[in-house]
C-alpha cells in the first residue's frame, strides 16, 4: 500500500545537501520523477518498513488477536469499546472472550480451522465472539443482518458453518427461526448471544450461558493449527446482481489491513467512530483492525443522521468512518449551530465513495481536517489513501514509486462485456495518462496476492486477467474505470455495470450524477441505463430526490442538463422519487431501479422524458411511452 509523507520538498540544493547526493543526481531525479521525488523516496522507504515488519510478524505467525491479547496483558485498563452509554476495557473484553471461547469449546461443536457464524447488529457482543472464535483458531462468516430467507441460508452453506453465534435482536431471532429447519438438517448450532435473560428464544437455539466460564488466557495451542495464510474470516461481496460471494480474508491480510492507518498516524489515544455495519471490509478491515493494533477505542453505533454529530461529540471521536452517500445524508440535514466548530475533535475522515460534489461543502461544514478518502475492495490486495487532500482523488501513485512497484495499470476496455480489448500484439491496451480505463491489479506471489472467493474456483477465475503487458503476468479485474493523470493522481470514476453505452458512447454514471447534483434543490441523484425497444445500447435515466424545499422545475433541468452534458450523456429519462434506495452500506441500488425501466404502469413515482422538440422534461404517460416505443419521439 502506498504510504505518502506530508511535508513539501526543499529545492534542489537543499536537497543536495541534506542528502549528500551530488547536485547533478538531485536535479536528473528530479527531472525524471517530478518536484515531489524526494518527498515520495521517503515515501518509499516508509512503505518497505513496513513491509519489513509484516514478513517478521509472518515468520512469527502473529495474527489479529495476538495484538489484542498483548494490549489486554498490558493496559486492561484501557476503554476498547464505547457503545451506547457502556464502556468495556480490554481486560474486560479479553475476560469475555475467554468465558466465550471455553463455552464453545465446551460444546465441541466445532474445531480449529471450522467455520463459525456471526449474525449480529453493531454490539459489543459482535466483538466478543469475534475474538473467541480468533482464540480458538476457527474461520468466521460475517453474515448480513439484513439477509433473509434463502439468501441467508445461501451464505451459510456457501461457507460450510458449523454454527452460528446469533444476537438478541428478535428480528435476527426471527431470521434464523425462518430457516430453522434447514438448519437443523445441515447440523448447524445456534447459539444465542446477550445478556437479556428475559427474552424468550425459539426452541432448537441455545442461550449461551458463560457465568461459571474461566476467564484466565485460551492456551496458544487452541489455534496454533491455523497459519498466517490460513483463511481467517470471509467476507461477502454484495456485487449487483445474482447471490453474495464469500471473499477470502486470511490472517496476513487482516495483519496488513491493520496498517491502512499508519501513515495518518492513528495511536492508542484516539477515538474511532465506526457506524458502519462490522460484518462489511469498511468496518472489520479499514476500521477494527488499526484500532486493535495500536491499542485505540472504537465507538460503535449504527448509522443515523441524526445522532451521527452528537455521538461523534458525546465520544470524543477523533477518527470517523464513512462509505458510500453518508456524507451527502449528513450535509443534506439542516444547518445546526454547532457544525464545524469546537464541538468535536476530529482529525481525519476515512473511507470511500465521497464524491466530488460533496467533499469540499462536507470539510468546510463539519471543519474536517482532512479527508482520507481511499481506494480498494474486498477481494483486492492493493489499497491506496488521499494523503495530501487533493479533492476528487483516492490518491497519488507517484512516478518513483511506480517505477519500483508498477502495481496497477489501466486499459482500454469494452464497457459491455467489462474486458480489456487487446492490440495486434495481443497485450491490453494502455491508457494515457488522463484517460479513463479499466483498473487492473498486478499480482505477484508475496505481497500482491490474490486470494479470491471461497467455493467454486471459476469466481475466482473469472477476476483474472492473463498476459497484460507481457506473457505469464497476471492481473485482477477490479471491474471499475479509473483515471490516473500525469501528476500521479488516481480517481475513481464509475463501476462497469454502471456505465452503459448510448449512441455509442459510453456514458459514466457518476459523471451525469455529479453534474445533477450540482443542480440547485437536488439533495440525491441516482444515474443507471435502461433498455429502449428499437434501440441498441441503453439510455440514461436519472432517480432523483429533491430536498424537502425544493420541486422539479421540468424546463430549469432540462437547460441544466443540455448545458452541462453532451447530448447523448442528457438523461433520457427522469423518475422523481421521496427518498433513495439504497443497500446496507449507503450504496445506491441500480439494478431493481434499471428492470423497473421507465413504464408507468410498474412505478407509481412521477416519471418524465427529455422532449427535445419542447427543450423540456415532459411528463411521461402511456401515450408518450407508446411513441417512444414506436420511434416517433426522438431520443
Amino acid at each position: 500500500m502506498p504510504l505518502p509523507v506530508g511535508s513539501k520538498v526543499a529545492g534542489v540544493t537543499a536537497v543536495a545537501t541534506l542528502t549528500g547526493l551530488p547536485l547533478a543526481t538531485v536535479t536528473f531525479l528530479r527531472l525524471k520523477y517530478g518536484p515531489t521525488v524526494f518527498e515520495d523516496l521517503a515515501a518509499v522507504r516508509q512503505r518497505w518498513r513496513v513491509q519489513k515488519l509484516l514478513a517478521t510478524l509472518q515468520q512469527k505467525n502473529t495474527k489479529l488477536v495476538d495484538f489484542f491479547e498483548e494490549h489486554a496483558k498490558q493496559t486492561p485498563e484501557k476503554v476498547f469499546i464505547l457503545y451506547q452509554d457502556e464502556l468495556h476495557t480490554y481486560g474486560e473484553v479479553d475476560k469475555e472472550a475467554n468465558k466465550l471461547a471455553r463455552f464453545v469449546k465446551g460444546t465441541k461443536a466445532v474445531m480449529c480451522l471450522d467455520t463459525v457464524g456471526i449474525f449480529m447488529m453493531n454490539e459489543p457482543s459482535f466483538i466478543i465472539s469475534w475474538l473467541a472464535f480468533n482464540k480458538l483458531g476457527l474461520r468466521i462468516a460475517l453474515l448480513n443482518y439484513h439477509l433473509r430467507g434463502d439468501a441467508l441460508l445461501h451464505c451459510i452453506k456457501a461457507c460450510n458453518v458449523k454454527a452460528i453465534a446469533c444476537g438478541e435482536d428478535q428480528r435476527l431471532m426471527n431470521s434464523i427461526e425462518a430457516i430453522l429447519h434447514e438448519l437443523q438438517m445441515l447440523g448447524v448450532r445456534v447459539w444465542i448471544i446477550g445478556n437479556r435473560e428475559k427474552r424468550n428464544i425459539p426452541e432448537g437455539m441455545v442461550r449461551v450461558q458463560t457465568w461459571n466460564e474461566r476467564s484466565d488466557p485460551i492456551p496458544l495451542s487452541e489455534r496454533e493449527g491455523m497459519s498466517y495464510f490460513d483463511d481467517a474470516q470471509y467476507i461477502f461481496t454484495s456485487g449487483t446482481t445474482g447471490l453474495p460471494k464469500p471473499a477470502k480474508i486470511p490472517h496476513y491480510r487482516q495483519v496488513r489491513s491493520s496498517f491502512i492507518h499508519h501513515s495518518l498516524g492513528l495511536t492508542k489515544d484516539d477515538v474511532m467512530y465506526t457506524p458502519l455495519p462490522l460484518y462489511h471490509s469498511a468496518a472489520l478491515l479499514v476500521g477494527l483492525p488499526n484500532l486493535i493494533r495500536v491499542g485505540g477505542t472504537v465507538a460503535l453505533t449504527s448509522f443515523s443522521v441524526r445522532k451521527f454529530w452528537d455521538d461523534v461529540r458525546r465520544y470524543r471521536a477523533t477518527v470517523i468512518q464513512y462509505i458510500g452517500e453518508t456524507c451527502r445524508y449528513l450535509l443534506a440535514q439542516p444547518p445546526c449551530p454547532n457544525d464545524g466548530k469546537y464541538t468535536h475533535k476530529i482529525r481525519y475522515a476515512i473511507g470511500n465513495g465521497m464524491r466530488p460534489d460533496v467533499w469540499v461543502a462536507f470539510q468546510k461544514r463539519f471543519n474536517i481536517g482532512h479527508i482520507a478518502e481511499l481506494y480498494g475492495a474486498t477481494e483486492l490486495p492493493f489499497i491506496i489513501v488521499n494523503m495530501d487532500g487533493k479533492v476528487g482523488s483516492a490518491g497519488r501513485y507517484h512516478g518513483i514509486l511506480r517505477a519500483l512497484t508498477d502495481s496497477f495499470v489501466i486499459v482500454e476496455c469494452d464497457i459491455e462485456t467489462a474486458q480489456p480489448l487487446r492490440g495486434p500484439d495481443g497485450k491490453c491496451i494502455l491508457m494515457p495518462p488522463g484517460e479513463t480505463g479499466l483498473m487492473l491489479v498486478r499480482l505477484d506471489n508475496s505481497t500482491m496476492r490474490f486470494d479470491g472467493y471461497l467455493g467454486d474456483s471459476s469466481l475466482t477465475e473469472k477476476k483474472l486477467v492473463r498476459n497484460v503487458t507481457k506473457d505469464g503476468d497476471s492481473f485482477i479485474n477490479t471491474g471499475d474505470l479509473m483515471v490516473h493523470d500525469k501528476d500521479g493522481y488516481l480517481y475513481f470514476k464509475d463501476r462497469l455495470g454502471d456505465t452503459f453505452r448510448w449512441k455509442g458512447e459510453n456514458v459514466a454514471t457518476t459523471e451525469v450524477a455529479h453534474m445533477l447534483n450540482q443542480y440547485s434543490g437536488v439533495q440525491e441523484a441516482n444515474v443507471y441505463g435502461v433498455r429502449v425497444p428499437g434501440h441498441d445500447g441503453r439510455a440514461g435515466m436519472a432517480a432523483i430526490v429533491f430536498r424537502k424545499t425544493s420541486h422539479l422545475d421540468p424546463k430549469a433541468l432540462y437547460d441544466h442538463v443540455v448545458r452541462s452534458l453532451p447530448l447523448y450523456a442528457c438523461p433520457k429519462f427522469l423518475r422523481i422519487m421521496e427518498e433513495m434506495n439504497i443497500t446496507d452500506t449507503f450504496k445506491q441500488k441500480k439494478t431493481d431501479l434499471a428492470r423497473e425501466g421507465f413504464d408507468p404502469n410498474v412505478i407509481s413515482d412521477p416519471l418524465f422524458f427529455m422532449d427535445e422538440e419542447k427543450k423540456t422534461y415532459a411528463p411521461l404517460d402511456d401515450e408518450a411511452v407508446q411513441k417512444i416505443v414506436v420511434g416517433k419521439a426522438r431520443l
